[in-house]
């Protein structure tokens, strides 16, 4: 997610991964929390590429992939349920 390395140093054939990382998202929506109001944030936000307007980005993304997955899960359960019980 770019949080202990840059993702410049990441090679660029594996960046795209940073979009599937639920933790990249929140983290995202977390850091705007903490540093928007306080001197030296902005920098920071900035570093990380985080505006104002990613946040909204980062919910819907973060909700989406919640969703993605907890429906993932259910139709698994429920193939599983059918094998079981037929």
């Amino acid at each position: 997610a770019g949080f202990f390395i840059k993702m410049s140093l990441v090679p660029v054939w594996i960046r795209w991964l940073q979009y599937t990382c639920s933790l990249k998202w929140g983290m995202n929506i977390i850091l705007y929390n903490e540093f928007s109001d306080i001197s030296g944030g902005t920098q920071l936000l900035e570093s990380n590429d985080i505006d104002e307007d990613s946040v909204l980005v980062s919910c819907l993304v973060l909700l989406g992939i919640s969703l993605g997955f907890r429906c993932l899960a259910a139709i698994a359960l429920s193939r599983k349920a059918k094998a079981f019980y037929n």
